[in-house]
C-alpha cells in the first residue's frame, strides 16, 4: 500500500468540489434522480459520517499496533494493508482504494482483522451491521435484527412465512417483501441497503492516472 493512500480519495473529492458550479448543479441533479428514482433517498437521508460504514476509521488493538510495528508473519497480507490503514488513521473508503478494493473485500479483510483481536469492534450498531452484512456474514434479516429494526421474533416469523410460501406455491419471495408485507419494516428501509449490497462487489477505477496506484 502506498505511503500516502489518503490523497487518493482526498483528491477525487477535492476535484469534485473545485468543478464550477454550474456542473456541480448538473451532478446533484443527476444523482438526485437516481437516489429517487432507486427509492433509497430516505436511506441516505438516515446515513451520517457517525454511521457511515464507508468513513468509520478502524482502531487499532494493542496486538495490532504490535504487529503493525513489527510483523510477524502470521497473517494475511489483505490484513496487514487494512493495519496499515488503520495505523494512518485512514476510513474504510480510503483503505479500499488504496489497496483498489471493493467495498465487500474491505469488509471482509476488516472483519478478519476484528476476529483476529487485531481492530476493536466498533461501538456503532449500524457499522457493526453493515460490515457484517457487506462482508458476507450475515443475511439481510440478521443485519435488521443487528441495526435494531426488527427482533429475533418477528425475523422468526418472516422466514416462516418465507418457508410457507415456498412450500405452498413452489416459488421463495424475497425476504425483503415478507417483511414489508408483516408490517415490520417500509420499502424505504430495505431498498437502500439492497441497493448498496448489490454494488459492494463493484470496483472503483478511477480513469486519472493521478489517482492510480
Amino acid at each position: 500500500m502506498e505511503t500516502t493512500p489518503k490523497n487518493k480519495f482526498k483528491s477525487l473529492i477535492k476535484e469534485i468540489f473545485n468543478l464550477p458550479v454550474w456542473i456541480k448543479q448538473i451532478i446533484y441533479l443527476e444523482l438526485k434522480k437516481e437516489f429517487e428514482t432507486a427509492e433509497i433517498k430516505s436511506f441516505f437521508d438516515l446515513t451520517t459520517k457517525d454511521n457511515c460504514f464507508q468513513l468509520y476509521r478502524p482502531k487499532l488493538t494493542y496486538a495490532g499496533r504490535k504487529e503493525t510495528e513489527k510483523k510477524t508473519g502470521k497473517y494475511q497480507e489483505e490484513v496487514y494493508n487494512l493495519l496499515e490503514g488503520a495505523f494512518q488513521e485512514l476510513s474504510i473508503i480510503e483503505i479500499a482504494i488504496a489497496n483498489q478494493w471493493n467495498l465487500y473485500e474491505c469488509a471482509k479483510h476488516f472483519l478478519n482483522a476484528i476476529d483476529q483481536d487485531l481492530i476493536v469492534k466498533p461501538t456503532s450498531t449500524f457499522i457493526k451491521g453493515t460490515a457484517l452484512y457487506m462482508g458476507g456474514r450475515i443475511r439481510l434479516g440478521e443485519y435488521f435484527v443487528k441495526i435494531d429494526k426488527i427482533n429475533m421474533e418477528q425475523l422468526d416469523e418472516a422466514l416462516r412465512n418465507q418457508k410457507h410460501l415456498e412450500d405452498s406455491l413452489g416459488d421463495r419471495p424475497g425476504l425483503a417483501e415478507i417483511l414489508i408485507n408483516l408490517g415490520f419494516l417500509t420499502k424505504h428501509d430495505t431498498e437502500g441497503i439492497l441497493f448498496l449490497k448489490k454494488d459492494c462487489k463493484k470496483y472503483f477505477n478511477p480513469e486519472n492516472s493521478d489517482l492510480k496506484n
